[in-house]
C-alpha cells in the first residue's frame, strides 16, 4: 500500500467520523425537541473499480470508509398505528368538548334559568287568580310573560353562537370561513401543501434524515385534524388520502379542500372539479365537530320543541272557547268581562311556528294587560257572562305547571322536560369524556412507545461521541504518521 492510499485511507476516516459526531451533535441538541427521532450513521467501504477478479486486486480496491447513510429512527409501522389513534382520541376529545360546551349551556334551563322564568310566570298566574281585577297583578302576569319569553330567546341565542363558533352560521362563506371548522380545513390545506413539499426533497434523494422527522410531524398534525390514510414511498416520500380521495399523492397536492358556506367540505381537483368528502371526516377534530354538531342541533331542537309547546298551550288558555265556554279579559272602563281574541304569544318573525328564536309576547296584550284573560265565563248564563270576579282561566294558566298534555313533549310536564334536556347534556357530556379518556390514554401508550424507541438517550450519546471521537483521533493519527514518513522519504531523497 502506498503512501498516498494510506493518507487517502486516513482522511476518509476523518470525514466519516466527523460526520458521524455532527450527528451525535444534533441529537443531543434536539434532545427535548417534540416530535424528534434520533438519527444513526451507518458507515460502508469505500472502493475504487477493480482491475480483475483475483483477491488481491479485490483487496487493493479498498479505499477506505464512507457515509452509506443517515437514517432516522422512527418505526414506520408504529407511527401510523399511532396517527389512528391520535385521530380517534382528537375526535373524540373535540366531541367530548362540544358536549361539555353543551352541557353548561343547558345549565341555563335550571336553577335561576329558563325552568324559574316559565315558574314565575306560572306563580304569576296563582297571584292573578286570587285578585284577577288587580291592575299590577295583571302587569306583573304580562312582565313574567315577557321575561320567559325573553329567557327562551336567549338560550337560543348562546346555542346558537356556540354552534356559529363552530361551523358559521350556515349562509356566509365568510361565517364558515371564521369558525372552528374553518380554522381547521385552513390549516389541514397549509400541512398538505408543506408535506408535498418535504415529500419533493426526499424523492429528490437528498439523504437529510432531518426531512423523515419534519415529515412524521406534518403527517401527526394532519391525523389529529381528519381520520386518513398515510402510506409511505421508498424514498420516504407519505402518499395520504382521506376516504377513497387522494390528497397528497405523487409529491402533490392532487385535491385541496374546500369548506363551503354549509359547513360542507368538498375537494376540489386542478381542474376545479369538486366531489362532496364531508361524510369522509370520521375522526380527527373535523370528525369530532361534526359529530358534535349533532348534539348542538339536537338540543336546539328539543328548546325550540319546548317554546313551541309552551306558546301554543298557553295561547289556548288565553282564547279558549269550547262551545258557550269563552276565556275572558277584563274592561276595565265598563268593569265587564268581554271575549278573549288576542293570543297571549306570537312570533318576531311572523312565521306560523314558534321557536326559541321567535317567540315574544303579544306587544297589545303587554301594553295593555287587561287583556290578559283571567276569566273563564259561560255565554249562555246571564248572571255569569259579567262575573268580573271570575278567575277560571288564570287558574288555568297556573295548572300548566303539572300539564301532561303539552304538544311535543311526550307526556312529561314542562319543567320534566326540561330537566331532562339538562340531564341528558350532562349525561352525554360525561360519556362522550369518558371515551375520549380511553382513547387518549391508548393513543399515549402508543407514542409513550415511540419514545422509548426514538427519545435520546444522553448516555447513549456521549458513548458514541467517544467512540467516534476515537476513531477520528486514530485516522488522525495514521494520517500524521504518514506525513511524518513523506517528509522523512522526502529528507532522504535530498
Amino acid at each position: 500500500m502506498t503512501i498516498n492510499k494510506s493518507m487517502n485511507i486516513s482522511l476518509t476516516g476523518l470525514k466519516a467520523n466527523q460526520a458521524a459526531l455532527n450527528v451525535v451533535s444534533h441529537n443531543i441538541a434536539n434532545m427535548n425537541t417534540e416530535g424528534y427521532a434520533k438519527q444513526r450513521v451507518s458507515f460502508s467501504e469505500s472502493r475504487v473499480p477493480v482491475t480483475d477478479n483475483t483477491v488481491s486486486a479485490y483487496i487493493g480496491s479498498l479505499s477506505g470508509v464512507k457515509i452509506a447513510g443517515i437514517t432516522s429512527s422512527s418505526n414506520n409501522s408504529l407511527n401510523n398505528y399511532y396517527r389512528n389513534q391520535l385521530a380517534k382520541a382528537d375526535g373524540l376529545q373535540k366531541e367530548a368538548d362540544i358536549a361539555g360546551q353543551i352541557a353548561d349551556l343547558t345549565d341555563e334551563l335550571t336553577g335561576t334559568g329558563l325552568g324559574d322564568s316559565i315558574t314565575d310566570f306560572l306563580n304569576a298566574a296563582n297571584s292573578l287568580n286570587q285578585d284577577p281585577t288587580n291592575y299590577s297583578l295583571r302587569v306583573n302576569f304580562a312582565g313574567k310573560a315577557k321575561q320567559a319569553a325573553s329567557k327562551f330567546n336567549t338560550v337560543y341565542s348562546n346555542l346558537e353562537s356556540y354552534r356559529t363558533s363552530i361551523v358559521g352560521n350556515g349562509i356566509s362563506l365568510s361565517s364558515a370561513s371564521n369558525s372552528e371548522l374553518g380554522a381547521y380545513v385552513n390549516e389541514l390545506n397549509q400541512s398538505l401543501t408543506s408535506l408535498a413539499d418535504i415529500n419533493k426533497r426526499l424523492s429528490s434523494g437528498s439523504g437529510d434524515a432531518s426531512l423523515e422527522t419534519e415529515r412524521d410531524a406534518i403527517l401527526k398534525n394532519i391525523s389529529s385534524l381528519a381520520g386518513v390514510t398515510v402510506v409511505l414511498e421508498s424514498s420516504g416520500a407519505a402518499n395520504v388520502k382521506i376516504g377513497d380521495t387522494d390528497l397528497v399523492s405523487n409529491n402533490a397536492v392532487v385535491n385541496s379542500l374546500k369548506l363551503n358556506p354549509d359547513a360542507t367540505i368538498s375537494a376540489v381537483d386542478k381542474d376545479n372539479n369538486e366531489k362532496d368528502i364531508t361524510s369522509d371526516f370520521t375522526g380527527g377534530k373535523v370528525g369530532g365537530i361534526f359529530k358534535g354538531l349533532a348534539t348542538v342541533d339536537r338540543t336546539i331542537s328539543s328548546i325550540n320543541t319546548l317554546a313551541s309547546g309552551f306558546a301554543d298551550y298557553m295561547n289556548d288558555i288565553k282564547t279558549y272557547v269550547n262551545g258557550d265556554i269563552k276565556a275572558a279579559s277584563y274592561d276595565r272602563e265598563n268593569d265587564i268581562l268581554v271575549d278573549s281574541s288576542e293570543p297571549l304569544f306570537t312570533t318576531s318573525d311572523g312565521s306560523a311556528t314558534f321557536t326559541a328564536a321567535n317567540i315574544q309576547v303579544n306587544s297589545n296584550v303587554y301594553n295593555n294587560p287587561d287583556l290578559i284573560a283571567a276569566a273563564r265565563i259561560d255565554t249562555s248564563d246571564p248572571d255569569n257572562y259579567r262575573a268580573v270576579g271570575n278567575s277560571d282561566n288564570a287558574l288555568e294558566f297556573y295548572n300548566a305547571k303539572t300539564a301532561t298534555n303539552i304538544p311535543g313533549l311526550g307526556g312529561l310536564t314542562m319543567q320534566d322536560y326540561i330537566l331532562g334536556v339538562s340531564t341528558k347534556a350532562a349525561l352525554e357530556s360525561n360519556s362522550a369524556q369518558a371515551a375520549a379518556d380511553n382513547q387518549n390514554a391508548i393513543a399515549q401508550s402508543v407514542y409513550n412507545q415511540i419514545l422509548s424507541e426514538t427519545s435520546v438517550n444522553l448516555d447513549e450519546e456521549l458513548s458514541n461521541m467517544i467512540m467516534y471521537r476515537q476513531a477520528y483521533n486514530a485516522s488522525a493519527r495514521v494520517f500524521s504518521t504518514c506525513v511524518e514518513i513523506f517528509d522523512t522519504l522526502l529528507a532522504l531523497g535530498t
